[in-house]
Formats: C-alpha cells, structure tokens, sequence
C-alpha cells in the first residue's frame, strides 16, 4: 500500500479544542480517526479524547482475522469508544450523560477501505477534485434551519451511538480521503486541495488551508480539524502521527496522570506527581482484552 497522509487541528475562534484527532498503522492497515466534542455539554474535550484513545487501543490489539471483517469491527470499536467515555466521564467527575462527540473514522485494510460516522462529522472520497462519496449527517432537520440542525447521533451520552458503516471501497490511484469535522468542512471545496496541499508533503499545506478555511467561516469560527490521506502516493516527509494524540498508550485520565504530566510553565508550581497505580493499567488492559474477546464471539 502506497499513501501519503497527515492530520492537523485548529482552535478557531473558540476558547477551547474539543476537536481530536488520530493516524494509526500496522502492516497492510492504517486507521484514521476524528472527533468533535460536542461544545453545548460538559466535558466535549474529554469524550474526544477517550474516543480517539480507545479506537486506537482496540486497533492495537485487534488480529488480522478482526482488522478484515471491518463493518464489525468499526461498530464494535465505535461502541467500546462510547462506554469508555462514560467510563471516564465518571473519573473526571462529570454526569454520565454529558460528555459527548461525534466521530467519522476510516479503516483501510490491504487496499478496502471501510468508513463509519455518528452525528455530523464527514468523510469525502474525492477523485478528479470532485466529491464522488460523502457520508450523511446524522441530524433532525427543521424547517428554517437547514444549515443549524442539532444531530440526532453521537458517541458518549445515553442513547447508543448507531454507527452508520459504509459498504467496502478499493482504493485507486489518485483517490483522496478527507475526514473533518464540521467547522472544517464548512466552507471547504474539493479544489483546495490543489491549492493548499501538495500529496508528497501534505502536512505542509494542511495548516494554511485550514486558517483559509477559517477565514471563510462566520465568525467565531468552531474548531476545525482534518485527516487527509492521499492513495497511490509516497510520501517524501516523515509524518508526525502524535501532534494531535495525547498519547499512543492506554491512559487512564483521572488526577493523578494529568498530575503526572503537567503544562510546562506549570511545572515549578506543580504538586507532587502522585505515583503511578498498576492496578488502574491492569484494569484498562483487561477492559481491552474483554472487548477484543466479545468481537471474536461476533465474528
């Protein structure tokens, strides 16, 4: 499999990123994934971030045989991400029902691409700089609010999330994915592209389209954010895939951890890094196993 690909996230004119974003690869299978928390309930950030971490744990510890039945293993992992929000909700002190995001993640293993979404974050499948799939917002349109509907699926919460999983894609030479979150798809056309990103070295473009991007949404703009991966294409620079991922481990966030790993102009009035529990890695680990266990049952 030959690609080039980069992701990039921009605060915009909002006082917080509740945006996340992820790359993940092994051989023949790279996972793209990204996140909007949801900015009208508490704790947005926290849902995107236990999205994009346990898509990543389940990614990792999934076998070759579960990456292949993709349609499932994305409703699963989709599902596993929406009870580790609620998980870590409660570790942070927020009501269960609050922290929420919408998602649209894309896994392409041995040249098949699948898609999954929840609410109304996008993906594009561009050829020949025209739009030739996109995904449906999940949203309860109402008569004169056409363009400001409130989504009616998302991960986190207390509905469940009902993933939406596209039928499989070959990929082919010249195809570009673009996932986005809505403040990046706003006023993006396919023809940007050509302007801002060059497939080689896409990372270098990505953060000049998305301050045009910004530009041409009303103001404040929302957090915009992009993974962009660009088939039958190398890649001439070395990509960063941790910019936008707090990390590529399991992470528990409670106290201790963010203790831990203070800002750095935090570090001198810092309190004491508490140390390290075990028993709460023991524990992720064995939720990840578990979950992997119930997806071999399904299969």
């Amino acid at each position: 499999m030959h690609y080039s690909l980069a992701q990039q996230s921009h605060q915009g004119g909002r006082d917080y990123n509740e945006d996340r974003t992820a790359i993940y690869e092994r051989e023949d299978c790279v996972l793209l994934v990204v996140a909007d928390g949801l900015g009208g309930h508490a704790g947005g950030e926290i849902a995107s971030q236990a999205f994009v971490d346990a898509m990543g744990d389940s990614f990792r510890k999934a076998t070759p045989q579960q990456l292949a039945k993709a349609d499932s293993f994305l409703t699963l992992s989709i599902n596993y991400a929406h009870h580790t929000i609620h998980r870590r909700a409660v570790s942070q002190g927020f009501n269960v029902e609050s922290p929420k995001t919408t998602c649209v993640v894309c896994l392409i293993y041995k040249g098949i691409a699948h898609w999954a979404h929840s609410g109304d974050s996008r993906l594009y499948l561009i050829r020949k700089r025209k739009i030739r799939e996109a995904t449906e917002d999940h949203v309860s349109i109402k008569p004169g609010r056409e363009h400001n509907s409130p989504i009616n699926r998302c991960v986190g919460g207390l509905e469940s999330p009902r993933p939406e999983v596209s039928q499989p894609h070959k990929m082919k030479d010249g195809e570009i994915l673009f996932l986005a979150s809505d403040g990046a798809w706003a006023s993006f056309k396919p023809e940007d592209l050509d302007d801002y990103v060059d497939p080689q070295h896409p990372s270098l473009g990505l953060d000049s389209l998305l301050q045009t991007l910004e530009n041409r949404n009303k103001a404040p703009s929302d957090n915009l954010s992009i993974v962009i991966l660009f088939w039958g294409v190398k890649q001439l620079e070395s990509p960063n895939f941790d910019e936008f991922e707090e990390s590529n481990s399991i992470q528990l966030l409670d106290e201790s951890i963010a203790a831990a790993n203070p800002k750095p102009e935090e570090k001198a009035e810092a309190e004491p890094a508490k140390k390290f529990d075990m028993k709460d890695l023991d524990n992720a680990i064995y939720e990840i196993e578990s979950f992997i266990s119930e997806l071999d049952e399904k299969l």
